[in-house]
């Protein structure tokens, strides 16, 4: 009797020593996709919390340049500057070209009346797509790519010279 039920017993553990495994493989994909893309977004986040840095840096070396001509070429390379702990390959597709001086309704009149530039506009872009260091590669029907990134990173800040 004791014998039957033993026997009965590794038969069922037999049975059921492939779910194990089938368990695992389900469980494991689902815990991996999740740190995946964890790990997939932080990269992106810190980029872009370091790109807001850097244009507030280069909005202020604007505000306290005394040459007018020399504000916006100084902004960029500040911003730039700022931007200097990423990688050589990532740093070049991250640009400052967008970095202007505009005329504001705020600004006042030169001495012939005509409005001057002195709302300062820093901008630093990176295309993530072209050179991200983390590519998603889980690739779900229905979903789409786990993480879902953007292509273009972006960051500006403003400031107004009076």
């Amino acid at each position: 009797m004791m014998r039957h039920i033993i026997r009965q017993k590794l038969a069922n553990a037999r049975k059921q020593s492939g779910v194990a495994v089938l368990e695992f493989a389900l469980v494991f994909t689902v815990v991996w996709a999740v740190f995946w893309s964890m790990t997939c977004y932080v990269v992106p986040l810190l980029i872009l919390q370091s790109m807001h840095r850097a244009t507030a840096e280069g909005a202020q070396v604007a505000a306290m340049t005394t040459n007018d001509g020399l504000r916006v070429t100084q902004a960029k390379s500040a911003a730039l500057a700022a931007m200097n702990w990423l990688p050589n390959s990532w740093l070049v597709s991250l640009n400052a070209d967008e970095t202007q001086a505009v005329a504001d309704a705020n600004c006042p009149d030169d001495s012939g009346g005509n409005p001057t530039t002195c709302l300062i506009e820093v901008k630093l872009t990176m295309n993530y797509a072209a050179n991200a260091p983390l590519k998603p590669i889980i690739g779900l029907p229905g979903i789409g790519t786990i993480p879902s990134l953007p292509a273009t990173l972006a960051s500006s800040s403003e400031i107004l010279l009076r």
